[in-house]
């Protein structure tokens, strides 16, 4: 009751519905209990710390969702069951990965509603546990597996004994990542839970490195709450949006998907400098010695400030997902022998996950378009020199980098318009709105691409003997 007059009074003032400061005070609380567990359970046997992360994580996830928190519990014990029965088998890799899509799939259409934007539900902690325990049964199947077949990353998460129930659940709800993420797999939780109280050693020196995650991740979410007070969301459905300027109109939207991704950096960061400090993400040390605590990193903060391509910006933004994503997914379609149609179905797996939202799907329809738009306009600079040696001009360095950076801002903001407005008559009015500028511009390109090459660049075999092998080697890298 007084949590509840608490949450609702620090709603009604910073201007936040209730369930936000929720979300917000339960990724706040990973602290308290990160440094409860460098005090006292560093030291403590794995069967104690895998009750203290089970139990902190449901009493966090109940503050936060409510009873329907439970549903975790129940998706963990069926895939228990399942690998239980079947262990590192084909059969236990589909039963596992079929229930957690079913279970989510049926828990994004019990949450429907009929607003324009997206609601914070227990289904934000279930699809990080989809994820999570999907890597699970393809982990164990990898286990069971030769080791000559198996990849350098499949190597490094490959577990061959299947897990206790108590190992599940402490896996699943750690504290720092069983709310909005990050993922990672059970054989470096394993590795973390039982390596101090085998050593018996001190907590590890991760403070500073935390804290930082949290300053920054404080600093990005009163950006977004400040943010989004001047750019609302809904905005762009009211007539006085339609109202403005068509160059205004782009203007807003280029501010707006800055804002909205404020939001997700900052739950990333707060979730991340919590686990920091626990030090579950060691990652090894540099070449100065120096420890890294990036191994559950979601956010790339100044590659993804710095971006000016969608490469880059890809490889900063929800990093830990994106990888997940390649090595569980798009790897292991090599087998269709087709690079894009990998690509393709990637990408449709993750606006699956992401809920049933027409928006999910046009987003990462668009991602792929400008993805591959990317990939070959510079395939066109690699082989027209001259082009390249215009844009790698010294003095047109920096007029280079901010055409190019708002242009990808732009393009990546108006992508997000259909992931923020979700329904189809919403996102649909904002693009026409735009004249649907960026569905022309990435849509229209692989025409204008293929009489580029049919008519006006050299073919590769002329480039080749004019400048060598190495720009067929880079040709043949993106392909």
């Amino acid at each position: 009751m007084v949590l509840s007059r608490i949450t609702s009074f620090l709603a009604s003032t910073i201007g936040a519905e209730e369930i936000a400061i929720r979300l917000l005070l339960s990724l706040l609380a990973g602290y308290p209990l990160a440094f409860f567990y460098r005090s006292i359970l560093h030291t403590q046997s794995a069967t104690v710390k895998h009750i203290f992360f089970t139990i902190s994580g449901l009493l966090v996830g109940y503050f936060c969702f409510g009873p329907q928190i439970l549903n975790l519990l129940v998706n963990i014990s069926v895939i228990y069951v399942i690998i239980q029965l079947s262990p590192g088998t084909r059969l236990s890799v589909f039963l596992g990965f079929s229930f957690n899509m079913l279970y989510l799939l049926i828990a994004y259409f019990s949450e429907l509603t009929d607003g324009s934007v997206y609601k914070i539900t227990w289904t934000i902690p279930h699809c990080v546990l989809t994820l999570r325990l999907t890597g699970l049964v393809f982990d164990l199947y990898d286990g069971h597996k030769d080791e000559r077949e198996l990849s350098a990353d499949q190597k490094k998460t490959a577990i061959k004994r299947v897990p206790s129930f108590l190992e599940m659940t402490g896996h699943s709800m750690f504290f720092g990542g069983c709310l909005v993420g990050p993922q990672f797999p059970m054989r470096m939780y394993l590795d973390f839970v039982h390596k101090f109280a085998k050593e018996q050693e001190g907590p590890p020196d991760s403070v500073n490195a935390g804290i930082s995650r949290f300053l920054y991740g404080m600093l990005y979410v009163a950006l977004f709450q400040i943010g989004v007070y001047f750019i609302p969301t809904n905005y762009m459905l009211s007539d006085d949006f339609m109202e403005l300027g068509y160059l205004s109109r782009c203007a807003y939207v280029l501010i707006w998907g800055k804002v909205l991704i404020t939001k997700y950096i900052g739950t990333w960061l707060l979730a991340e400098g919590s686990i920091i400090i626990t030090g579950l993400s060691y990652n090894g040390t540099d070449e100065n010695g120096n420890a890294l605590w990036d191994g559950c990193t979601n956010v790339k903060l100044r590659k993804l400030e710095e971006a000016s391509s969608f490469r880059k910006l890809i490889e900063a933004f929800n990093h830990n997902t994106n990888s997940w994503m390649s090595k569980y997914i798009f790897k292991r379609l090599r087998f269709l022998g087709n690079k894009n149609l990998s690509h393709c179905l990637t990408l449709l797996f993750l606006a699956v996950w992401h809920g049933v939202h027409s928006g999910y799907y046009m987003c990462f329809f668009l991602e792929f378009f400008m993805s591959s738009t990317e990939a070959q306009i510079t395939s066109i600079m690699e082989r027209v020199p001259s082009i390249a040696r215009i844009v790698n001009y010294p003095h047109l360095q920096f007029p280079v980098f901010i055409v190019c950076k708002v242009f990808t801002q732009y393009s990546w903001s108006y992508a997000l318009i259909s992931f923020g407005l979700l329904k189809w008559n919403n996102w649909v009015k904002v693009h026409t709105s735009l004249y649907f500028n960026g569905h022309i511009i990435f849509l229209g390109w692989p025409l204008v691409y293929f009489l580029l090459n049919k008519y006006v660049i050299p073919r590769k075999s002329a480039v080749n003997g004019i400048q060598g092998t190495h720009i067929s080697e880079k040709e043949t890298k993106q392909s």
